[in-house]
């Protein structure tokens, strides 16, 4: 549920309240606890603590959405929100220690993320085919794409009506966090590079049964090498369009992206 409320309506039947440590307005159903209870009744300290992991979980993946262009976000499936922080907050469970509290290690566990496909009707895999390398840089938070020359019409699982293509690729930065038990809340290790990313685009090529051209990119995510306690998200996508009178349509529906690596 995204955290602003206040231009959405509210389902009938349910209501909406906040916990101190945790972003993001609670949506429950009416009758239940009021808010006051679950903020302060002892019988609802696992509750609360658990809304916690939740709340860092849901915010790691935003940042990682909101890292996202326009059109790789049209890729995006209805409940991939939801999908998606469900991933966050299992890294959670990793570690030891009393819930609410326990750190959220992406460095370490956000390889459990790797293969994560934010359109389950068209994954990655399945509908490019392509052979291409992935080799990590002079540094930190820098990858070199290459794609040998392919012929699209043989490559790609094309969907009806597709004309273009595009490739995409997005190297996302996302720090670890800790539960500060001086300030109650989490925290991040290392927010400056929080959220900060690189792209590649490839140019709008044809589908056609012409070899492309070789294509190599650098995708950093800054001019330096990004610090420890930071995982780096590289998300791959293969956008298909229709061209016609003019303009390309962006087969979204068709389309895929998904987590290839985690590093």
């Amino acid at each position: 549920m995204k955290s602003n409320l206040a231009t959405q309506e509210i389902p009938k039947g349910y209501r909406v309240y906040k916990i101190k440590g945790v972003e993001h307005p609670i949506v429950a159903r009416k009758g239940g606890p009021t808010a006051d209870a679950v903020k302060n009744k002892s019988s609802y300290k696992e509750l609360r603590n658990n809304q916690k992991e939740f709340g860092v979980a849901s915010m790691m993946a935003k940042v990682l959405r909101n890292s996202l262009s326009e059109g790789l976000t049209e890729i995006c499936e209805t409940y991939v929100s939801g999908r998606l922080t469900a991933q966050f907050r299992n890294i959670a469970k990793y570690e030891e220690g009393p819930t609410g509290t326990r750190p959220l290690y992406v460095t370490k566990y956000g390889h459990s993320l790797s293969g994560f496909e934010f359109n389950t009707t068209a994954p990655y895999e399945e509908i490019f085919g392509a052979k291409y390398f992935l080799k990590s840089g002079s540094r930190r938070g820098q990858v070199i794409l290459h794609f040998p020359a392919f012929v699209p019409e043989d490559t790609f699982k094309t969907p009806n009506g597709a004309t273009n293509f595009k490739i995409n690729a997005r190297l996302v930065a996302l720090s670890d966090y800790h539960f500060d038990p001086q300030l109650k809340a989490y925290q991040a290790l290392n927010k400056d590079f929080h959220g900060k990313y690189g792209s590649y685009q490839s140019p709008m090529l044809p589908i056609l049964k012409i070899p492309t051209e070789p294509m190599t990119a650098h995708v950093s995510v800054d001019q330096v090498d990004v610090p420890e306690n930071t995982a780096l998200f590289l998300l791959m996508a293969i956008s298909f369009y229709h061209y016609e009178n003019g303009k390309f349509q962006h087969l979204n529906k068709d389309s895929g992206m998904t987590i290839k690596q985690v590093y």
